[in-house]
């Protein structure tokens, strides 16, 4: 079992290979639950609709990290916490390394705030791997105007600025390199997704769980 998160500027394609794991898993017989952030649990999505309304004025990064980590304790703790604990995989697209580099890394929301409201927020609840898929920030513009166009229906990617953010989530795997994977996001689909199986086999997840898949499932969870 394994908390797995993915991270990445928009266009960087870690949905696609969040999405790819969980299909990999599902294929291994291996109980898995994919998660979304910030739209997972109960009350994520209504969360989200705030966070990308429009309105004379913009939420300020404080409001936004209040509102992302308001969801992201209820997403634990209804979501991730229960799989977890039930010896399932989680598949997370974007988690706590999100909001260091949206909402604090070269922005104005404190350093200690935003350690003292994660702890609270996700407790020992934390990743054991972490992809971060890196591309450039021009190539990612380029990748999201050349996808399709209903992604755009959020408001707020107009005003991200992706340098930043990629220097955030830069900065979050150099402070903790065992659990953070830079992956190049330029290279092909396939190619990424290989990668990101090798990484965890040779961490032992993979081994580990095609041991747990042979086992007889817990009458509980049938």
């Amino acid at each position: 079992m394994a908390f797995v998160t993915f991270e990445g500027i928009d266009g960087s394609g870690k949905t696609t290979q969040a999405r790819r794991l969980v299909a990999a898993l599902d294929e291994r017989d291996i109980q898995v639950v994919a998660a979304k952030e910030p739209d997972g649990g109960h009350i994520g999505g209504e969360i989200r609709q705030i966070l990308v309304e429009q309105r004379e004025r913009a939420l300020d990064a404080y409001e936004e990290a209040l509102l992302v980590s308001a969801a992201r304790y209820d997403h634990v703790r209804s979501v991730v916490r229960p799989a977890l604990d039930a010896g399932i995989w989680v598949v997370c697209d974007r988690f706590v390394d999100s909001t260091f580099a949206f909402q604090v890394f070269e922005n104005r929301v404190a350093e200690p705030f935003f350690d003292v409201v994660s702890s609270h927020v996700i407790g020992q609840t934390r990743p054991d791997i972490t992809f971060i898929l890196d591309l450039d920030a021009e190539a990612a513009l380029r990748r999201r105007d050349e996808g399709d166009s209903a992604r755009h229906t959020d408001p707020a990617e107009a005003h991200r600025n992706f340098g930043r953010i990629r220097r955030g989530l830069l900065e979050a795997a150099r402070r903790d390199p065992q659990r953070c994977h830079v992956i190049d996001a330029t290279g092909d689909e396939d190619g990424i997704a290989t990668q990101i199986l090798d990484i965890l086999r040779a961490a032992g997840h993979l081994r580990a769980a095609a041991v747990q898949a042979q086992r007889p499932t817990p009458r509980s969870m049938r």
